[in-house]
């Protein structure tokens, strides 16, 4: 049976060859990190981590190897971004900070704090949601990957809900992205036998992470497992078969 650890290995080492060129002063533009990660994820047969879009998909992976760096391997700090790579790694760097805020968030203060790091921030991206969205990319990468706490993919949720008031109906798609991925990951680890085992797996995941209606649609889990973790179809469609829908509506944020 595959392990966990086997279905991330060569995403990590990837992650890791790229810090290499960049501790050796190899790489000088983030454009020209982000076109290495393309090349090597082709390569290695790797997807990045995404649920139906693929827009500017590479440069949100660069989510992963900053987590690797950092929170992973630990090959470098916040600190030593911030000083050496801050022009490598802008958008995470951002991220990670308004993380910080996040894991210790008190009311007002943090609150002025996250808008202040998040709201005008067009690095981040165009839109508010496009710029919650990659803060909320690094803690989920961090939490697939098992570098940082999965619980703070529910307190990440909670406190954007509370800053950010406009967005409070979408937030939950992003939690719904987290959950996808994990079951089909589950999908990949082989730990289903019937469609009705992985139906009782998200909802079960709503409860572990103590949330209401968050349970992802068969289409987004399909996507991810068949995708990002390369299931053979046939598995996939056994187990999360597809339903016509009649909705032009998207089902998934545009910032994924």
């Amino acid at each position: 049976m595959v392990e966990i650890k086997d279905l991330y290995r060569e995403r990590v080492n990837v992650a890791v060859e790229l810090w290499d060129k960049v501790l050796r002063g190899e790489v000088v533009s983030r454009g020209e990190l982000v076109n290495l990660l393309a090349k090597y994820y082709e390569e290695h047969d790797i997807e990045p981590f995404r649920g139906l879009t693929k827009i500017d998909i590479y440069d949100k992976e660069l989510a992963t190897v900053y987590v690797v760096g950092v929170y992973g391997m630990g090959l470098v700090t916040m600190h030593d971004v911030e000083e050496e790579y801050g022009s490598l790694f802008k958008v995470e760097l951002t991220s990670d900070k308004a993380y910080g805020v996040i894991r210790n968030y008190n009311g007002d203060e943090s609150r002025t704090a996250l808008r202040n790091l998040i709201e005008d921030n067009q690095a981040l991206g165009d839109s508010l949601e496009e710029r919650v969205f990659r803060v909320y990319r690094l803690v989920y990468t961090g939490a697939v990957l098992g570098f940082m706490p999965e619980d703070d993919i529910a307190k990440t949720y909670k406190v954007f809900y509370d800053v950010f008031e406009p967005l409070r109906q979408r937030l939950v798609n992003y939690v719904k992205f987290y959950i996808a991925t994990k079951v089909a990951e589950g999908i990949a680890l082989g730990r289903f036998a019937s469609q009705n085992e992985v139906r009782i797996e998200k909802y079960a995941y709503c409860v572990r992470l103590g949330l209401e209606k968050c349970a992802p649609t068969n289409r987004l889990i399909h996507e991810i497992a068949l995708s990002v973790y390369k299931v053979p179809a046939n598995v996939v469609n056994r187990l999360v078969p597809l339903i016509r829908r009649s909705s032009k509506s998207s089902l998934v944020p545009k910032a994924y």
